[in-house]
């Protein structure tokens, strides 16, 4: 089964979980944001690596959900994802849980993608030009990704906006019927 579909399975259901209720359903985005962030910090390596223990990943689970006081839904829903071998794919449930509570509140998700953090005058002018194309439900947030070359790509939804050199040497290849 691929990431995407069981993206889209766990998260729906976690949804499912957090009932009508949008204030319960942005908690459990809150809380899982905390699980994210430790993720990127180490706790994937625990969670993914053979040599640890069930037992062992539980226990880091439970003193984590205990320290940040998670709701039971999210407690619940992080030990499912331990218990069927599910933690792998949790940036991707994660991702999907947060887009599936964008669109119920009418927002979309916007990222500024760029090799090096953008200069503050040169943000704003992108806020300001998404917030205009798209108002204000535009969650507008960088990204660094030091693999690229140079330029900007703008991600909203599923949609690209390549402005990085690679597509623009791309596209001008393409024009002259080239291969690269």
């Amino acid at each position: 089964m691929n990431h995407d579909l069981i993206a889209s399975r766990y998260a729906r259901a976690l949804e499912f979980a957090a009932g009508e209720s949008v204030q319960m359903a942005q908690r459990i985005a809150r809380e899982l944001m905390l699980v994210s962030d430790h993720f990127q910090h180490g706790l994937k390596d625990l969670m993914v690596n053979p040599s640890f223990t069930q037992a062992e990943r539980r226990r880091v689970m439970q003193r984590l959900c205990e320290e940040r006081n998670f709701l039971p839904v999210t407690r619940r829903f992080l030990f499912l994802l331990l218990e069927r071998g599910r933690m792998s794919a949790f940036p991707d449930i994660f991702r999907e849980y947060r887009a599936r509570l964008d669109k119920r509140m009418g927002r979309i998700q916007v990222s500024v993608i760029s090799s090096h953090p953008l200069p503050a005058e040169l943000f704003t002018e992108y806020r300001r030009r998404i917030h205009e194309a798209y108002g204000e439900s535009a969650l507008v947030r960088q990204e660094v990704d030091p693999e690229m070359v140079g330029g900007v790509l703008i991600r909203v939804g599923n949609k690209l906006v390549d402005g990085t050199l690679r597509g623009s040497i791309q596209r001008f290849c393409s024009r002259l019927n080239i291969e690269i």
